[in-house]
């Protein structure tokens, strides 16, 4: 009696792990040829005296994560400023080559409050390299 309940249950589960490993294996796969890494930007462009930008390099290198060959990308940063303004910095960054990008800094007033002398806009371009 014990084997009519093992037997079917010894089948379901060497089934069930057929098609785990077969899963497991389609995945595998299909990420065989997707290289993920991340990768340090940095940024080069000529920056206006006593100009404020809101941009994602103001720490540093930005971090991306890069899947084979590089692909446009956008960066958006929102910030109330002392201006009495509410603004967004977009960057944009296209591919040059297989190791830089173009760039291109444009802001926007989101809206201001009542009263308030909004900064000039300060667009600039420049170069964004992919450090070793």
């Amino acid at each position: 009696m014990l084997q009519a309940v093992s037997a079917p249950l010894y089948r379901s589960i060497a089934v069930a792990g057929v098609l785990l490993a077969l899963t497991v294996a389609q995945v595998r796969a299909g990420q065989a040829g997707k290289t993920h890494h991340v990768r340090r930007l940095a940024l080069h462009a000529v920056a206006q005296p006593g100009a404020l930008y809101l941009t994602a390099w103001s720490h540093g290198p930005v971090r991306v994560r890069v899947e084979g060959e590089l692909v446009p990308l956008t960066f958006k940063t929102r910030a109330f400023i002392n201006d009495g303004c509410r603004w967004q910095g977009t960057e944009t960054l296209v591919p040059r080559d297989d190791h830089s990008y173009a760039y291109r800094y444009d802001e926007t007033i989101l809206g201001c409050e009542d009263g308030a002398i909004p900064y000039l806009k300060t667009p600039r371009t420049g170069v964004v390299t992919i450090l070793p």
